[in-house]
Parts: C-alpha cells; sequence; structure tokens
C-alpha cells in the first residue's frame, strides 16, 4: 500500500504534466522553453492554491478533492484557469504547442465532467498517459519511462479503491486519445 500511495502522489496531474512538459521543451531546445515552463507551473500553482483555500475555508475536506461535489468544483475551476491560460499563451507565446497543450488539457477535463454521471474516470490515468503521449517524439526510453510509470499510476488508483479498473481504463484511454490529438493538431495546423 505504501508503494501505491507514492505512486498516485508522484503520479498526480500537478506532477506529470509539467515533468512531461519540461522534458519536452527542453530536449526540444523550443526558444521559449522557459515561458512554456513557467505558465506550465502557474497553471499547477494555481490549482494547488485553490485546492488549499477550498480546504481552509472548509469548503472541502482534503486537497485531493475525493468526494463528488469536491472533484466537481475543481474540475470546473481546472478547465477554466486551462482555457484562460490557453488564450493568454495564444497570444503571448510563439510555439503554438503551449496554448493547443493547455486547451486539450481543459477539454480533457470537461469529457471527464460529461462522463461523471457514468464513470468516476480518473484524471492521475487520463493526464498519466497524455504526459507519454506528449513525449512521443523523444527518444524512445523517455517514453517507455513514462509509460511504466503510468502503469504504476493506473495499478495504485484501482488498488488504493479510488477507482475501478474501468474507470482507469477509460480515463486512460480518453489521455492518450487527447495525447494524438495534440500532435495530430500541433503537426496540421501549427
Amino acid at each position: 500500500m505504501a508503494i501505491a500511495r507514492s505512486l498516485s502522489i508522484l503520479g498526480h496531474p500537478l506532477i506529470v504534466v509539467p515533468a512531461a512538459v519540461a522534458t519536452l521543451v527542453l530536449h526540444g531546445h523550443t526558444s521559449s522553453a522557459a515561458l512554456i515552463i513557467l505558465v506550465v507551473c502557474a497553471v499547477a500553482g494555481a490549482v494547488l492554491g485553490f485546492s488549499f483555500l477550498q480546504v481552509h475555508r472548509g469548503h472541502w475536506h482534503h486537497v485531493d478533492a475525493s468526494a463528488r461535489g469536491e472533484r466537481r468544483s475543481l474540475n470546473v475551476f481546472l478547465t477554466i484557469v486551462l482555457w484562460l491560460a490557453a488564450a493568454i499563451a495564444f497570444d503571448q507565446v510563439p510555439e503554438r504547442g503551449l496554448s493547443l497543450g493547455l486547451f486539450l488539457s481543459g477539454l480533457l477535463i470537461a469529457a471527464l465532467m460529461v462522463a461523471s454521471p457514468w464513470l468516476k474516470l480518473s484524471l492521475h490515468a487520463s493526464f498519466a498517459v497524455f504526459a507519454v503521449a506528449l513525449l512521443w517524439p523523444l527518444k524512445v526510453w523517455y517514453v517507455a519511462i513514462a509509460a511504466v510509470v503510468a502503469v504504476g499510476v493506473c495499478w495504485s488508483r484501482v488498488l488504493l479503491a479510488r477507482h475501478t479498473v474501468a474507470e482507469v481504463l477509460v480515463g486512460s484511454l480518453l489521455g492518450g486519445l487527447f495525447g494524438a490529438c495534440f500532435w495530430f493538431m500541433l503537426r496540421s495546423y501549427g
């Protein structure tokens, strides 16, 4: 259980996605790498700040937003922040990958919210697989390490009884689909 808890914490979307983005832009020698990393970390910081504020105000029991109402307010906040950041990035950052990635991340969360009456899809699994897809153009060992981490995250979410196997699998499929859309759209329109 300790390994599962550690994987779940280390596989949190606020850790996995910024790490994948930083790896991608630093290895891609992107001219705006520092700005891109700053924007992604600012989004992560805003989400953490919102979560801690909700707990401090007594609206949530814990920063992980496990209860249904907590999760919904977190997901709405995430979607708004991601889409707002995407609009700002579109205007301010020359590389279109950042605005596209932020927009698709918000769209992924919106898709998870739409599915929520039927399945409590795993944000952890979705974004772990999305991160694997972001690393696709890099050397195979980057992708392999990220894939092993993603499998570990999925396993931990089931073992900790946060999600069912179906919720993790569907969440993973959505994350992979949105990751594939990122590269398709970036290459088609970028």
